[in-house]
């Protein structure tokens, strides 16, 4: 009888070596397989991601089924496992550290959102962004969990096949070039371990049941021989297939005969993937161009806090090559001839595939452009349907050179109140009430909205404020990615910096919007040539006259920033320069800006007093459902369960009546099953209460008050007592009384000789226990 807990420790030891080997394997031929990511993601990075992924994911199954856990529970656990390695991995807002809540949900959600936008616009293989990691992590997770399920709880290695050909078909089907050869064949070695370890785990049964070991040797030779031809297979398609991985199916551009103005792209995604890409990629090379400028792709005019700057509405009415037009048409509201410089140029696409084709300055005439492509002279964004590789293709254009005098010395009358551009170009709403008061004080002075524009541009391009250029942006507590940029963050590149001048310009009430697309490149002999690295944000501002004009914000290093004569020759006449401590307090009177006309148009707002926080209470609702959820969560944990039981049974002791033997017999030997010593269904009530006593080495006080309750059980079981009217004995005795002492007295021992285990505590034996 003493030696039932090792011989129940030496099972569990053996059933735990007997599992390991088949999770190990499942989890090594999932790693295997993910060598298939080498075709889409550029480094090595994401390969230590995807082995800690694994790892905790097969630890994780190891463990509960260890426990004994049925498979539903196990693959839950495995879940469990991935999610709180997401959090803590990826997030800043986990409940310690791996338990999701709101701020970390809102945080994964706007990284998968990051990452599906990364995977619609860019180009394998793709920088290595904390985005895609995030969806790495995830997705080889869930992969880790099926074929665990499969290889290790449903004993099926053979279906896993079907799992690991996805995780290696998925990247050729997005990817360019051709998948490595190697990448297959590990991917067959992975599959071949898995039914060759499956094999040898089989080989007892099946020498026993045949008697022999003829099907010993026969079902791993079969087994050989069915992964030596899926290696073939798999060989044969990575060196003869070419179609896999050559095509494109995703596209960025809205369906023909839908509304273009619902797309939806964000392209910084994409832009800050070819910043942080390893090697340039060559994508245009441009002949005629007399002065360096901006190579405009799109403009994005609509901003929504929290989710960035979008593509607004586009016009597609008018084709970007027309023989029958002489002229393309210029933005509303710019006189002609404009004043500036006219261009014509060549420009000839060598690996840019895309459903924007990008022009300089205002674009009058596009030669050698397919029918397909259109112009919307409104955000001067030629754009087609469809992502294509375009042909080389002429541009006749002009770039605006307006006389800076003439703009200084434009009077706020004449400035807002007569712009015909759309009101969605003053738009500020939900906007932090913080950024126009800071942009108040950093243009306080201005007399104009030009001389407003060009002091709050050098304010980010001044060394001495703090900004720096970096592809990483620093972390913020505020909740408002702009609000930490500008306060506390200061370092970013070309979309933090444009995002935030556009913003404050608008709250200066001067139309603004963010252009994507590249810099001048650099000199190639007699031409231009402009990669990846040039890939640059900047912004757009209105002005009467003149139209929309670019100023840099951003505060390259480089040389690659061009800086109009329109703003060179300004003198600097902003006195506050020097960065802010810190966001300003509410209600704090700032500095005034230039006066905007009274009778201007404005963008309908709510209180001016108080920035309008449209997720306010969206986040509040998200924080109530995940303290509901964590709620849930801890009450179907098995310690959560454990808990629930006892204090039913509590309940029962305390109320007396026929149930309150019984749930005390029962609470404790769950405190003994949850020490490690299980009741013999054999044993009598003093056979087990003997045996309990011996194994938890229990104190005098506890083994009287366990031959007090042992008496009460038997007397109630064979005297019936406790299933009658009262509860008591047929001489009158009542037992009520006396019940909670004894109770109370065996619990007490327990805890003092035999205290449980965290392990205990955490995962009780009584609730996981396999009922016989």
């Amino acid at each position: 009888m003493q030696q039932f807990p090792q011989q129940a420790g030496g099972a569990a030891v053996s059933e735990l070596r007997t599992g390991v080997v088949p999770a190990t394997t499942a989890g090594v031929a999932v790693a295997l397989a993910a060598t298939s990511l080498t075709g889409v993601l550029a480094g090595s990075r994401w390969w230590g991601f995807v082995v800690l992924t694994i790892a905790v994911v097969v630890a994780a199954g190891v463990a509960l089924h260890w426990l004994r856990m049925p498979p539903i529970v196990v693959a839950a656990g495995q879940l469990a496992a991935l999610v709180g390695l997401v959090t803590a991995v990826f997030t800043s807002g986990g409940w310690l550290a791996v338990l999701p809540g709101p701020s970390s949900a809102e945080q994964l959600w706007t990284l998968f959102d990051g990452a599906a936008q990364q995977i619609r616009v860019g180009v394998p293989p793709m920088a290595q962004s904390t985005e895609l990691l995030c969806l790495v992590v995830l997705a080889i997770g869930l992969v880790a969990i099926a074929v665990h399920a499969l290889v290790v709880s449903a004993g099926a290695p053979a279906c896993a096949g079907l799992v690991l050909l996805c995780v290696v078909t998925v990247p050729a089907a997005v990817s360019d070039r051709m998948l490595p050869w190697w990448s297959f064949t590990l991917s067959a070695v992975g599959y071949a371990l898995l039914l060759a370890v499956d094999s040898r785990r089989r080989q007892p049964a099946w020498g026993r049941s045949a008697g022999s070991g003829s099907n010993i040797v026969a079902v791993p030779a079969a087994a050989v021989a069915v992964a030596g031809s899926a290696m073939l297979v798999a060989l044969v398609v990575g060196a003869t297939v070419t179609a896999v991985g050559t095509g494109r199916s995703i596209h960025t551009g809205a369906a023909s005969g839908r509304p273009l103005g619902g797309i939806g792209l964000n392209p910084f995604t994409s832009l800050r993937g070819q910043l942080s890409a390893g090697d340039a990629v060559p994508l245009f090379r441009v002949r005629g161009l007399a002065q360096p400028t901006y190579f405009r792709a799109l403009t994005l005019s609509r901003f929504t806090p929290g989710l960035g700057w979008q593509i607004g509405p586009l016009d597609g009415a008018i084709p970007a090559h027309d023989e029958t037009a002489e002229r393309l048409p210029l933005p509303a509201g710019v006189a002609a001839p404009v004043s500036g410089p006219t261009l014509q140029v060549q420009i000839e696409p060598i690996n840019y595939v895309d459903s924007w084709l990008p022009s300089f300055g205002y674009p009058l005439a596009l030669g050698g452009v397919a029918p397909d492509w259109r112009y919307d002279p409104a955000a001067i964004t030629v754009f087609s349907d469809r992502r294509q590789r375009a042909a080389a293709y002429t541009e006749l254009g002009v770039l605006p050179e307006p006389d800076p005098r003439v703009l200084g010395a434009l009077a706020p009358a004449a400035g807002v109140a007569s712009t015909p551009v759309n009101l969605r170009y003053l738009d500020t709403g939900g906007v932090d009430q913080r950024v126009a008061q800071l942009a108040a004080q950093v243009t306080a002075g201005s007399r104009t909205a030009f001389e407003a524009t060009v002091a709050l541009n050098r304010w980010f391009t001044a060394p001495r404020n703090g900004f720096r250029y970096d592809l990483r942006t620093a972390p913020g507590n505020s909740g408002d990615d702009l609000v930490d940029f500008l306060f506390t963050g200061r370092r970013g590149y070309c979309e933090q910096f444009a995002s935030a001048m556009a913003i404050m310009l608008r709250t200066l009430h001067v139309p603004a919007r963010v252009a994507v697309g590249f810099t001048p490149g650099s000199v190639t002999g007699d031409s231009r040539l402009i990669t990846t690295d040039d890939a640059h944000a900047w912004v757009e501002a209105w002005f009467p006259g003149a139209g929309w004009l670019p100023f840099d914000a951003t505060p390259l290093s480089d040389g690659r920033t061009v800086i109009p004569g329109y703003v060179a020759t300004v003198p600097d006449v902003s006195s506050n320069t020097a960065p802010p401590a810190g966001p300003p307090v509410a209600g704090t009177p700032t500095p005034a800006p230039y006066a905007p006309p009274s009778t201007a148009p404005r963008p309908p707002a709510g209180n001016p007093g108080r920035a309008v926080d449209p997720g306010a209470s969206s986040r509040i609702g998200q924080g109530v459902t995940g303290l509901l959820l964590l709620g849930l969560l801890a009450a179907i944990t098995p310690s959560g369960i454990r808990e629930l039981r006892r204090r039913r049974r509590l309940r029962l002791v305390d109320a007396g009546g026929p149930q309150a033997i019984s749930a005390a017999w029962d609470e404790v030997l769950a405190e003994s099953v949850d020490r490690g010593v299980d009741p013999c269904g054999g044993e009598s009530v003093r056979a087990t209460a003997q045996r309990l006593a011996d194994e938890h080495a229990l104190d005098e006080l506890g083994q009287a008050g366990l031959r007090d309750l042992v008496a009460a059980v038997e007397r109630s079981w064979y005297a019936n007592v406790g299933h009658g009217p009262s509860n008591t004995s047929r001489s009158g005795i009542s037992f009520d009384s006396e019940l909670r002492p004894a109770f109370d007295a065996v619990r007490a021992s327990l805890a003092r000789c035999s205290p449980p285990t965290r392990m205990a505590r955490l995962l009780p034996r009584s609730v996981l226990r396999k009922r016989s």
